[in-house]
């Protein structure tokens, strides 16, 4: 195999298996706020050599993926005599619209490139990296973006798409073996265009390519019934506490031969106050005469256990949460840039 191709698939797969890994407890953005500070506490580095002597840069990929709506569950053991309890919930985040998220996502990046400018790098100007056939290549062979999905969306600024590791993370948030194979097929795709990727820097002059990629979900959920002794209560619970998480925050650097990835170590509590209430969704007449159906006929057989679906909608105004996220995630991508200039 040759050594772009071979580069190329290590990248991908190290961009990738934190994603797949569990993830470990969230931490929340200290305030007061000192950028060196939490760049040394909260930011790793994969590989410190390919930072080194950056002065070139361009920026072909910034994606943002909102998750909007999430699901969790909780149950009980059915100790004894006890019947057994479950209950999910389902929660969406409402107050936004695509438009939102479009408008946030391209003023962090008009941010980001400033705050690469700002460290002395240059950065390289949308239409010269237009200019690129492979860079035109590389955006008509990936994921066309605004990326609408059932739970989520992914917004990039104009003109950009999804293709190599970032295609990656995006496919790792499936579920069960059809997800698998999903990601599997667009894990051979993305490998690919990350190869291109690496042709890209040498067709831009030796730049250094710097990708952003984030996760922001809404709220954290929680089944109250976890561990040995919550399965033993007698009712089922779950919950949701305002407070936005970003689960995912790296930017890769391709610069020539070697490829490092700058990435908070921990998914990063953002400003709750960029919510304003959890209400419980008002139930169809359909859904409540389920209930009811399904109720008489658990008492006609005598059985003991129950089973329930909660629906809730997470409220924001768009003003508020584009000021308070904007901000943290401003923050973010300052801690990103912090590490990665202080590593050259």
């Amino acid at each position: 195999m040759s050594r772009p191709f071979l580069l190329a698939a290590a990248l991908c797969v190290g961009l990738l298996a934190p994603a797949l890994a569990r993830e470990p407890a969230p931490v929340a953005l200290p305030d007061p706020f000192d950028v060196s500070t939490a760049a040394a506490s909260l930011v790793e580095v994969s590989n410190v050599k390919a930072l080194q002597g950056l002065r070139r840069v361009a920026v072909p990929q910034f994606s943002i993926e909102f998750v909007t709506s999430d699901n969790v569950s909780a149950e009980t053991s059915g100790f004894a005599a006890a019947g057994r309890a479950s209950v999910t919930g389902y929660y969406r985040l409402v107050g936004l619209d695509e438009a939102d998220f479009q408008a946030l996502a391209n003023q962090l990046y008009a941010g980001f490139v400033q705050a690469l400018q700002a460290q002395g790098l240059e950065v390289m100007t949308p239409e010269q990296l237009a200019a690129s056939p492979t860079w035109r290549k590389l955006v008509a062979g990936g994921v066309p973006l605004p990326l609408r999905g059932d739970s989520s969306i992914v917004v990039a600024p104009p003109g950009m798409a999804l293709y190599g590791a970032n295609r990656m993370l995006v496919n790792s948030g499936g579920k069960g073996a059809l997800a698998s194979i999903a990601a599997m097929g667009a894990g051979f795709s993305a490998i690919a265009e990350a190869t291109d990727g690496a042709g890209l820097s040498q067709e831009l002059g030796g730049v250094a390519l710097v990708e952003v990629a984030m996760k922001l979900h809404f709220a954290q959920l929680k089944n109250e019934n976890k561990g040995f002794f919550g399965r033993l209560a007698s009712t089922a619970e779950v919950s949701a506490k305002l407070h936005p998480i970003l689960m995912q925050a790296r930017l890769s650097v391709q610069a020539g031969p070697e490829a490092s990835i700058v990435s908070a170590r921990q998914p990063l509590l953002l400003d709750p106050a960029a919510f304003s209430e959890v209400r419980k969704q008002a139930a169809t007449a359909g859904e409540t005469a389920g209930a009811v159906a399904v109720g008489l006929l658990r008492l006609a057989i005598g059985s003991k256990d129950s089973s329930s679906t909660e629906k809730y909608e997470v409220v924001t105004d768009p003003q508020r949460y584009g000021e308070r996220i904007a901000a943290n995630l401003a923050q973010t991508n300052a801690m990103l840039i912090a590490r990665m200039v202080n590593a050259r």
